[in-house]
């Protein structure tokens, strides 16, 4: 009998990372549960459905297809059969105070046009900066994010002496970029990347220059009908291989006795048996919350990515903005270091656009369109404080709208006909975050590879998969997280 197939798996919460996981654990032969405190999976991936609108919560591209083509095809299904892939040929559009902008694209000629005018040169860095990056590329997918790697020796082999010597993990993402371009524009929109992983490129490695990399090689993508309609078709796969599901279902508590997992405890009481538990809640919130019989503090200390606050704005017309779009302050350092360091407003305060219907018009109703707005905001110091930010919705509003109005984008505040907020409380309450950090652990030097958390537990049984653990943050990182615990359990249970 396949071993595999005696072992039944508990996931706790039901995000990308759970279903991943789920998945590769089926398609090896385990009998898995997915228990969701929410009434929907897909974790920081869900959905906002009201008037005719329709509001991707989280995730708003899809990077990376071929991640998702694995998972697909893991189990025993082709992605095309299921989803629909728009290219969002726009690209995304920076805008600074100063109302110089600059196009980030996969079209190779109007890159290099654009890049060309902001360097004043037709002899710049772009063939370079996509010829370095394009090795790093090959080196973190092939050898690096695609394995369960401990051991810093056994990492350092895989990165290579060749990109050790070059000093890509020591130097910083912005001095990395300073290697191929003169302009502070273009070196602000790559290294405003770094935000996302929780950092400031003045400090963030520079390997980590394969973001932008990844965007202008491989395009950027959305299912159409939004990133959400990808979860609603893998939940029917789930289904369909024999997942179990339960919605509404909160784990209270993760039992372990002797250093092992013995089951879980549910929200209503009841317990239920389970020698293998991987939890998809944020890695600290599992360990300060969900586990009552170990104080671990491991997190305290540890740089989290930032709290955000996202509006969803249904408007009374159509837009023709750019489906993308992300606007700098003019004292770019400093609002990362007010983010991160200092732990205040940002100066300038950055945000980020998305225009989906412009994409697909599917998401609004006729003649109208939708919207939706992400402000980085700092983390609380501690993890039961509440954010102070929470309370600054109609100052950021206002901001955000100035900012349009400079920018001469035809939109007011009048437009809106529909309109959701979570604030960075709201995040942390729906989806299990910690110290309200909405993309989990950081991503600086010591917290990137073998020098992350692990997707396992010094108690046996218990494993981890989402953003804080191995390999990382964003939706791609998270879907190939699942599939590293599950090679790691067949590991050590097979």
């Amino acid at each position: 009998m396949n071993k595999s197939a005696e072992r039944e798996i508990c996931i706790i919460g039901g995000g990308m990372g759970s279903i991943s996981a789920a998945i590769y654990l089926r398609s090896k032969g385990y009998e898995v549960s997915v228990f969701e405190k929410n009434s929907t999976l897909g974790g920081r991936a869900n959905i906002i459905e009201e008037k005719g609108f329709r509001f991707d919560v989280g995730p708003s591209l899809l990077n990376y297809p071929w991640i998702f083509e694995n998972l697909f095809e893991a189990a025993g299904e082709k992605m095309d059969d299921h989803i629909d892939l728009i290219e969002i040929k726009s690209g995304v559009k920076f805008l600074w105070d100063d109302k110089e902008t600059f196009t980030i694209t996969s079209d190779f000629p109007r890159l290099s046009k654009e890049i060309a005018r902001l360097e004043k040169s037709h002899i710049n860095g772009l063939n370079s900066f996509l010829k370095v990056n394009s090795k790093r590329y090959n080196i973190a997918f092939e050898k690096l994010l695609n394995r369960n790697l401990d051991n810093p020796l056994g990492w350092g082999i895989g990165l290579g002496f060749s990109e050790l010597l070059s000093g890509s993990m020591f130097k910083s993402m912005y001095s990395d970029l300073g290697k191929h371009f003169k302009s502070d524009y273009i070196k602000q929109a790559f290294g405003s990347y770094a935000m996302y992983l929780g950092g400031s490129p003045f400090k963030i490695p520079g390997f980590f220059s394969i973001l932008p990399y990844g965007e202008i090689a491989y395009g950027l993508w959305m299912p159409k009908g939004g990133i959400y309609s990808l979860i609603e078709k893998l939940e029917n796969i789930l289904e369909k291989k024999g997942v179990k599901v339960f919605k509404n279902s909160q784990v209270s508590e993760i039992i372990t006795n002797n250093n092992e997992v013995k089951g879980i405890v549910l929200e209503d009481g009841r317990s239920i048996p389970y020698e293998i538990v991987i939890s998809n809640v944020d890695l600290p919130t599992t360990e300060s919350k969900l586990i009552k019989k170990i104080n671990n503090n491991s997190f305290d200390k540890k740089q989290m990515t930032p709290s955000v606050m996202t509006f969803y704005w249904g408007l009374n017309k159509e837009t023709d903005f750019p489906h993308h779009m992300i606007f700098l302050p003019d004292d770019y350092k400093g609002c990362f270091d007010d983010l991160f360091i200092k732990k205040t407003f940002p100066n300038g305060m950055p945000f980020y656009t998305s225009s989906p219907s412009v994409s697909d018009k599917s998401l609004s109703p006729s003649g109208k369109s939708t919207l939706f707005v992400l402000i980085p905001l700092p983390v609380t110091e501690k993890d039961n404080e509440i954010n102070i930010y929470s309370n600054e919705i109609e100052k950021i509003k206002t901001r955000i709208f100035d900012r349009f109005k400079h920018h001469n984008i035809d939109l007011t505040q009048d437009n809106i006909e529909y309109e959701k907020i979570y604030t960075p409380d709201e995040w942390k309450n729906l989806f299990g975050l910690y110290k309200t950090s909405a993309f989990g652990a950081s991503h600086n030097l010591f917290n990137i590879g073998p020098f992350r958390n692990k997707n396992k537990s010094r108690c046996k049984g218990l494993y981890y998969v989402g953003a804080s653990t191995t390999p990382g943050t964003g939706l791609p990182m998270v879907t190939l997280s699942g599939k590293l615990v599950s090679d790691r359990i067949e590991n050590d249970f097979s």
